[in-house]
């Protein structure tokens, strides 16, 4: 037997079942009281933590009353439920039947002298809804904004330059500019072996720290070569500084058969590259 939580109760009551989509939620709190609105919001503020269509309605509901968040909400629903108290007490005290005037023996009619409320009507209508409202401030004040509010985030990429058909990328390595050509198949970027003596020249990197390795890697005409693998500290592409970069120094090649290989890309995380746009989007 499923248990019913104190939850489920209210729930019930106000009509904000499970099946109800946010737009049916917007119309449950069309139809409610006053004070039926104010119990739904602070119902709809739980339940929009686990459940989607609540979080949902919750954003209908404050475009709905040309609000930003509860706490707006909240006072707006407070003070109108206040008004409408005031005017039904109005009426009622209206309504109330009035004492027959007291006639002397000759039936000769008195008029009664109007009520202190009635001289002064307009003044305390207008004070209690003032005391009214500062004190639904008091109370409902939030330490914190309870809704929150979200921004779209701003796309990160990588321009990319595109020439004689291929997509090239500028680098700055140790302060020296350096332009790879994107090669998606290229499993490691690759340099020359006189580029990489000059970054050894100014001792940014060492044979004893930097080198890693020799390996085996097929060039385009299908032929294998033998090269060094190397580590660079870092290497930053556009507003992005990656690190531990691994290069293979191939022999025989200029600055121009730079390749930046996938090992390099994805050191930016996740990217995803744009060809037709030119650029590398990385958030």
């Amino acid at each position: 037997m499923k248990n019913i939580t104190n939850l489920d109760i209210k729930r019930q009551r106000v009509g904000l079942t499970k099946e109800l989509s946010a737009f049916a939620v917007v119309g449950v709190y069309k139809k409610a009281s006053m004070k039926t609105k104010l119990e739904l919001i602070g119902l709809v503020e739980v339940l929009k933590h686990t459940e989607k269509n609540y979080h949902e309605a919750l954003d209908l509901i404050f475009k709905l009353e040309k609000v930003t968040n509860a706490s707006e909400l909240i006072t707006k629903l407070s003070r109108q439920h206040l008004e409408a108290k005031v005017v039904s007490d109005v009426e009622r005290f209206a309504m109330a039947p009035k004492p027959t005037p007291k006639t002397n023996k000759k039936d000769v009619s008195v008029t009664e002298a109007p009520s202190y409320y009635q001289k002064h009507k307009t003044t305390i209508l207008v004070m209690s809804g003032f005391l009214g409202i500062l004190l639904l401030l008091m109370v409902f004040k939030p330490s914190k904004p309870q809704a929150t509010i979200f921004k779209p985030k701003q796309e990160t990429f990588i321009q990319l330059t595109p020439r004689n058909g291929h997509k090239f990328i500028y680098t700055s390595i140790n302060g020296i500019s350096t332009t790879f050509m994107l090669d998606t198949g290229a499993s490691t970027s690759t340099i020359s072996e006189s580029y990489l003596n000059k970054h050894i020249r100014s001792k940014f990197i060492n044979r004893s720290s930097n080198f890693i390795r020799k390996g085996i890697y097929f060039i385009a005409n299908g032929e294998s070569v033998v090269a060094e693998v190397w580590q660079f500290p870092s290497m930053r592409l556009g507003s992005k500084t990656i690190y531990n970069i691994e290069v293979a120094v191939m022999p025989g090649i200029d600055e121009d058969g730079f390749l930046l290989g996938m090992s390099t890309i994805k050191k930016l995380g996740n990217p995803k590259i744009d060809l037709a746009n030119n650029k590398i989007i990385i958030n």
